[in-house]
Parts: C-alpha cells; sequence; structure tokens
C-alpha cells in the first residue's frame, strides 16, 4: 500500500509539474502534452491500483486470460468508434468542414484527446466545483462543533489539515482542468495550422495576399487563415483561382 501512495503521489506530481510549467510558459506543446497526460491520468491510477492494490490483483487473478482479451477487444473497438466521432465533431465545431481535411490533427486528437473529451466535460466539471465549495462551507460551519467532542487538539488538527489539504488539491484539480477546457480550442488551432495547413499553395485570387495558409478542401475550395481578423472569423472557406505556374 505504501508503494501505491508513492506511486500516486509521483504521477501526480508530475502533472501539478507540468499543468503549472505550461500555465506559465503558455507554450502550446506543454499545453498539450499537459491536456494529453491529464487524460491518460485516471486510467494510469487506476492500472497502478490493478497492478499494486489487493483487491486490485483479486480482480485481476479472478478473470482468465480470455477473459481479458475478449473484453480487451470490445473496449477497443468501442474506445476506437467514440474516439474518432469526438474528434471529428470537435475539429467540425471548430474549423466547420469535414475532419478528414485534417488528417494529421484528426488522428492525433482521437489517438491521444480522447479521454481528456470523455472524462473532463465543461457541466460535469462545474458541479464537481459547485460541489467543492458546498463541502467547504459544510465542514467549515461544523468545525466549532468538533472542539466540543471529546477528541485530542491533536487528532482534530490532523483531521483539519487532511479536509483543508483535500479541498484545497480538488480545488486546484479543478481549476487547472477548467483552463486546459479553455485553452483546448486554441492549441487544436495551432497544431493544425501547424501540421495540415499550407503556407506554400498556388492561389492567386485577392484573398490569398491577406492570408497565410490554406486547407485544400477538394476542387477549387480551400478553407483560408486571415490572422488579421478577429476570432471567431479567421478561418473562412474561399474560393481557389489556380493561376500559379510551376
Amino acid at each position: 500500500m505504501a508503494q501505491l501512495k508513492k506511486s500516486y503521489l509521483i504521477i501526480f506530481g508530475l502533472w501539478i509539474i507540468l499543468s503549472i510549467t505550461a500555465r506559465f510558459t503558455e507554450s502550446s506543446l506543454l499545453a498539450g502534452l499537459t491536456i494529453f497526460y491529464t487524460g491518460f491520468l485516471p486510467f494510469v491510477a487506476a492500472l497502478l491500483w490493478l497492478a499494486k492494490s489487493t483487491t486490485g490483483t483479486n480482480i485481476r487473478n479472478y478473470f482468465k486470460n480470455w477473459h481479458i482479451g475478449i473484453l480487451s477487444a470490445w473496449f477497443l473497438f468501442a474506445y476506437s468508434i467514440y474516439a474518432k466521432k469526438w474528434a471529428a465533431a470537435l475539429l467540425n465545431e471548430i474549423f466547420h468542414v469535414d475532419a478528414n481535411n485534417l488528417g494529421i490533427t484528426y488522428t492525433l486528437l482521437a489517438a491521444l484527446f480522447t479521454p481528456f473529451g470523455i472524462l473532463y466535460q465543461s457541466d460535469i466539471l462545474s458541479s464537481a466545483w459547485v460541489a467543492i465549495i458546498v463541502i467547504a462551507v459544510v465542514i467549515a460551519g461544523i468545525f466549532p462543533l468538533l472542539l466540543l467532542l471529546p477528541i485530542t487538539l491533536r487528532k482534530l488538527a490532523k483531521f483539519i489539515g487532511i479536509t483543508f489539504a483535500t479541498v484545497f488539491i480538488s480545488s486546484f484539480f479543478v481549476g487547472i482542468i477548467a483552463g486546459l477546457i479553455h485553452n483546448k480550442d486554441m492549441f487544436i488551432k495551432e497544431f493544425a495550422l501547424w501540421a495540415d495547413f499550407n503556407s506554400a499553395h498556388p492561389c492567386s485570387d485577392d484573398w490569398a495576399k491577406q492570408s497565410q495558409s490554406v486547407l485544400f478542401l477538394g476542387g477549387d475550395r480551400v478553407l483560408a487563415y486571415f490572422p488579421g481578423k478577429p476570432p471567431g472569423q479567421q478561418f473562412s472557406a474561399q474560393s481557389c483561382d489556380f493561376a500559379k505556374r510551376f
């Protein structure tokens, strides 16, 4: 059990360091890595519990190898379908085009970021934040009553310390996750601009002079990126006149 607690402290400590570094450096690469690590954090914790805890060992021993194989196959099948659906819907919401046009970004989101989208949603996070506030208020209200109980000051201080630490860590975790959700679309846009958009293109239209890069949609249609426009108007579908000669 001590080894399991140590492992939990290590993986959670790495998450805190990564989250704080990404927040203060405002690095897109670190933000993406934080989103990826945050999404897989509960799964890593569950695997550690199954591998090192007594209960987890008993559960693993209960299932035979062929049981695990069948369950794993069904899980991967269901996960792959949901991952592609989630990534396609998110890209369509951001760029308003078919996700298949953003092949590299689509693959990255489906493979690495789906756990984040499954576990951390705005409505769930809002409910968790409200629950933390309610619990904190209730606990703060019963502290004076604890002084009347026949318990030592040492035990009372330990209980208060653990309670405040739990509330603080929970609120810190929810706050970091809320920040990642808020900045998720921005990171995806920056990655897509780097991975799937093209700064060199044969479009000779007037709009191409103000555009920084384009995403080819098929035929003569492209999705142009205009960095000088306000947010929400930076991506626009255009017709491309392929007048450039090679």
